[in-house]
């Protein structure tokens, strides 16, 4: 069988296998996206006379910024957020509920700084954060997965009906393969969205919004 069709046919059941989980972590991030944004406009409004005029309506940490570059930090975070989880899952969640935050954050920021920032901002989101906000919620998902693996496991290891450790690795193993296929998709979404980020988002934006 063709290993493209195989990954594929293995993806496509871990996504419908962990669909709930999914859905509940999409939930919980754009939760937190659209409550910062909401609920941070007063404190950032009482302050907003401290920070200087902004030149552009888009992230400055991304301007000048390499693909290869956008690519490592976004992969290696989802990296420290998958094997971090083997603590109960805690920190998928907490990287989860950042990011959106963090988003929510920059959206209010720009919606109070610059003239239709707001919208300047969601359209410059929009091309990479297809790819990129997608992978980052499934990366939490991964991580999640990866702790239910290790629970499973050490459950079946006390199991008096399993005999060993092989025999409980074959009684657990599915979810731990589905785990790694999300994050192998994930780091594809980051590679597609790495050079869309560096090179298009912006021009899309002004495209759309202006300058």
């Amino acid at each position: 069988m063709n290993i493209f069709k195989k990954f594929f046919d293995m993806l496509v059941e871990s996504l419908t296998d962990n669909k709930k989980l999914i859905i509940v972590m999409t939930i919980i991030f754009f939760a937190c996206f659209i409550g910062a944004w909401i609920f941070s406009s007063g404190p950032l409004s009482s302050s907003i006379a401290q920070i200087q005029n902004m030149s552009s309506p888009y992230p400055d940490i991304n301007q000048g910024t390499s693909p290869v570059d956008l690519f490592i930090t976004n992969e290696f975070g989802g990296i420290f957020t998958y094997v971090y989880s083997i603590f109960f899952g805690i920190f998928a969640v907490v990287s989860l509920v950042y990011n959106g935050v963090n988003l929510g954050l920059f959206g209010q920021l720009f919606s109070q700084l610059i003239p239709n920032g707001g919208i300047r901002y969601i359209v410059y989101l929009i091309p990479h954060g297809i790819f990129e906000l997608s992978a980052t919620i499934l990366q939490s998902a991964a991580g999640i997965m990866l702790f239910m693996f290790i629970w499973r496991f050490a459950r079946a290891l006390l199991n008096s009906e399993i005999h060993g450790v092989s025999e409980a690795f074959e009684k657990t193993k599915k979810v731990l393969i589905q785990s790694l296929i999300i994050m192998i998709f994930s780091t594809i979404l980051l590679l597609i969205a790495a050079p869309i980020e560096a090179y298009i988002s912006v021009p899309f934006s002004e495209l759309l919004v202006g300058t």
